[in-house]
């Protein structure tokens, strides 16, 4: 069954957003994408409307590739090789978020995944109701892409992003987008993993996640993952942090230093009787 493969392909053809189509066809935005992702179905009266709308038939729309039909035509009446584009996809990651939830305006919403809620996210981040039960928000600057914050928990990012804080990702449609040494939110078969990304698929087909920590380095080695273990993964774009605490090595360096400067101007402060200026005999 292509219908989820098929609505993406014409909706893109079209030139059409979700919130385009959402518009033309009186459906809700958040029902398309579940539509789209394959969460869910429509009912016979909706299919017969995408189909009318797509000027495609009921059977084709459910039954056939009609992206892959179309490259094969393609190919034949121009002589070029056809290229599955599908070929590239590993895994069971989508390139495209199981679940989004919009706005009144039709824009979307910031899922937010605190730390107790992580055991159901893996479990249920392609289930509608459970998604639509965490916390959601916006913020300004943050329009043009789907994002979703989650929390961070243990000391493994340490000094840079702290236990305790909240980070936004932007969600990345290709894991060939992956930048080296750039921090991202990997969902993958083990957990939520918050890390530094090394991208080394096209030489060995594998991601390598490492710290920052220094302090508990012996605790947090670099994991090595496989594409198909990954259901998700989120470039990190924004953090969010309660945490003001003084720099505490470069503060007690200074602190010291300062300490030592005035016991040693005490010493040198004349008529001081715990020092003798004067010059051995």
């Amino acid at each position: 069954m292509y219908l989820s493969a098929n609505l993406k392909y014409l909706r893109k053809k079209s030139g059409k957003t979700q919130d385009g189509l959402s518009a033309e066809l009186k459906i809700g935005r958040t029902t398309i994408a579940n539509y789209e992702s394959g969460i869910s179905e429509p009912n016979v009266e909706t299919l017969c409307a995408f189909a009318k709308h797509f000027n495609v038939s009921v059977d084709d729309l459910v039954s056939k590739n009609l992206e892959v039909d179309a490259l094969i035509i393609n190919a034949a009446e121009t002589g070029q090789p056809f290229i599955d584009p599908k070929a590239n996809k590993t895994g069971t990651f989508t390139g495209v978020p199981r679940v989004i939830t919009v706005d009144k305006e039709g824009i979307d919403n910031i899922i937010y995944v605190p730390v107790k809620a992580r055991a159901g996210y893996l479990l249920g981040y392609g289930d509608a109701e459970f998604m639509e039960q965490l916390p959601t928000f916006r913020l300004p600057g943050l329009s043009n892409a789907t994002y979703r914050m989650f929390e961070v928990e243990g000391p493994s990012m340490a000094p840079n992003i702290l236990n305790g804080d909240r980070l936004i990702g932007e969600w990345v449609e290709n894991l060939n987008d992956i930048r080296d040494n750039r921090v991202y939110i990997v969902v993958h078969s083990g957990g939520v993993a918050v890390k530094r990304v090394i991208n080394r698929l096209k030489e060995r087909g594998k991601l390598y996640l490492k710290s920052d920590t220094i302090a508990h380095r012996h605790d947090f080695p670099t994991i090595e993952i496989d594409p198909a273990d990954i259901s998700e993964i989120w470039y990190g774009r924004l953090k969010i942090s309660s945490d003001f605490s003084e720099p505490s090595e470069v503060y007690q360096r200074l602190g010291d230093l300062e300490m030592d400067m005035l016991e040693l101007k005490q010493k040198l402060t004349p008529g001081d009787p715990t020092i003798s200026l004067k010059k051995p005999d």
